[in-house]
């Protein structure tokens, strides 16, 4: 199944839910079945991660921007499918 029949099939079954799977790297991820097919989606929540220069006499540290997008957005362990269709 390619990318757009996996978008058309997730906005006409909107019944059909996704199941979290794991955080790594900044990024949620998402499972989909589609009948003998699992699909994964990755939610982006940094937008920047870098690391500071120190001033005179501080060590360095890594500054985690969150993605702007995410305001109050809660992630629950199931979702509706089609919400990861952006």
């Amino acid at each position: 199944m390619e990318k757009n029949e996996v978008k058309k099939y997730l906005l006409k079954n909107k019944e059909l839910m996704a199941k979290f799977s794991h955080y790594v790297s900044g990024n949620l991820y998402y499972n989909v079945q589609i009948e003998d097919n699992v699909f994964q989606f990755p939610i982006e929540t940094i937008e920047a991660d870098y690391i500071e220069p120190f001033e005179q006499g501080e060590d360095e540290r890594q500054v985690i921007v969150l993605s702007s997008d995410l305001g109050t957005t809660s992630f629950e362990s199931e979702i509706k499918a089609s919400f990861l269709n952006r």
